[in-house]
């Protein structure tokens, strides 16, 4: 009751009034246990730490469910433990069905004892986004912005929404009102921003995006990271990427992915391998799962020993193998498998991989993820001597929204197999 009083004191003396659904959601009581709120807000702690990892999402678990064990009647909780739920299925912390049953059971329970509760919705809406059913997530999404009009997370959401979708003008719509929400939030301007205008080509755009973002946290190393990426996308010159790499923290793991990435590009295999010594490279969205032995199975070959590129393609297949199952429906260990196998030559299980590949949901029906599998299906057709196919998927992704630039395929030793081909040659010299 203090909690409300207080907030809508301070909305009416600083923004002058509240939408209607705003003060209703404030004056609700959530539940009737003080203990149970208590824990719940602790659970959100964990649950939206910027920086938060897998133990912080393993503590909110905890609180969300002890929680529910005092009020189990308690409708806001149950939204929040789907969307955590969620949250470890989609991020492949636990890509298990048993986690997708868990985060719609909550989902479900949280629409059966407040149907009309915006984050129960929400949380229904996001286990739809987990499960690639877009327009269905689009419908609750829309159902849960009309309780809560002026929910950041909510917005930003319904923006990456439309992004999966390919609506890039509804993204720049749900951007601008995020901003409105929330000026001073530089994840905003990086990823719903700045991701989404490199995506679709506008690199000056995306630029000053990651401006403002560093200009409202200096020490945002991701924008830092992206912002010289697209410069170099840009200009096709890495000095800013340098200079970045050389002043942001050594544990970050862009930092080392991006640093691995100039060696290839400058020519030195060696230098990667002892890169690669000091520990295991960190995964993310656009590299994927991809083991340190797959990285010094090319810097091996580069080197022109066959022998030791093989055996680290060997010891990446096991590890790539063991993957796959848990993995569910990811894509990126099938990438990376097919890369695997293309380098043992291993030509028919890798065009298995590139068949999975492309029959995939995420390929077919996912604008944000698709130019990034399609990258990595070029790449095993261009190792397996698929030229022409190669060409054919690279002018694809050269044609659409992506990330897959002239100058990445120029600089690039990935592409290396290439180089011969005078469809190839021309598609490179047709930018200059």
């Amino acid at each position: 009751s203090i909690q409300s009083d207080v907030a809508q004191q301070v909305v009416a003396a600083v923004a002058g009034t509240l939408e209607e659904s705003d003060r209703e959601m404030l004056a609700a009581a959530p539940t009737e246990d003080s203990e149970a709120y208590d824990l719940y807000l602790q659970a959100r702690e964990y649950h939206h730490q910027p920086a938060g990892g897998v133990e912080e999402m393993q503590s909110a678990e905890e609180l969300y469910e002890r929680a529910l064990m005092l009020d189990p009647e308690f409708a806001l909780a149950h939204a929040a433990l789907s969307e955590l739920h969620g949250g470890f299925y989609w991020l492949a912390v636990d890509p298990s069905p048993t986690r997708a049953e868990a985060q719609l059971k909550e989902a479900e329970a949280a629409l059966r004892l407040a149907p009309d509760l915006p984050e129960a919705h929400k949380a229904m809406g996001w286990y739809h986004y987990t499960q690639r059913d877009w327009p269905a997530a689009m419908e609750e999404y829309e159902v849960a912005s009309r309780g809560m009009p002026s929910d950041l997370r909510l917005t930003q959401q319904i923006g990456f929404l439309h992004r999966r979708m390919g609506n890039w003008d509804r993204v720049f719509e749900a951007f601008d009102r995020a901003t409105r929400i929330e000026p001073r939030n530089a994840d905003v301007y990086t990823d719903l921003g700045g991701l989404t205008l490199q995506l679709v080509r506008r690199y000056e755009d995306a630029i000053r995006a990651y401006d403002r973002a560093l200009t409202l946290a200096p020490h945002f190393h991701t924008a830092a990271l992206e912002r010289a990426d697209t410069y170099r996308k840009l200009t096709g010159e890495a000095d800013t990427l340098r200079a970045t790499l050389k002043r942001l923290p050594e544990n970050h793991p862009g930092v080392r992915l991006y640093r691995i990435g100039l060696l290839f590009s400058d020519g030195k295999p060696d230098s990667v391998l002892q890169l690669l010594r000091s520990g295991e490279p960190t995964r993310d969205n656009s590299a994927g799962y991809s083991p340190a032995s797959l990285t010094a199975a090319r810097a091996h070959l580069m080197l022109g020993d066959s022998a030791s590129a093989r055996a680290a393609f060997d010891s990446a297949l096991v590890v790539l193998d063991s993957m796959i199952t848990a993995a569910g429906d990811d894509w990126r260990p099938h990438a990376s498998r097919g890369r695997a196998l293309a380098g043992l030559g291993q030509r028919e299980e890798a065009l298995g991989e590139v068949q999975w590949l492309k029959a995939s949901r995420a390929y077919r029906e996912d604008a944000f993820v698709s130019p990034l599998i399609g990258a990595n299906v070029a790449r095993i057709l261009a190792e397996i001597g698929e030229h022409e196919a190669a060409v054919d998927e690279i002018e694809g992704e050269l044609a659409r929204p992506g990330f897959l630039t002239v100058d990445a395929l120029r600089r690039s030793p990935s592409w290396d197999a290439l180089r011969n081909n005078s469809r190839f040659q021309a598609l490179l010299a047709g930018d200059e």
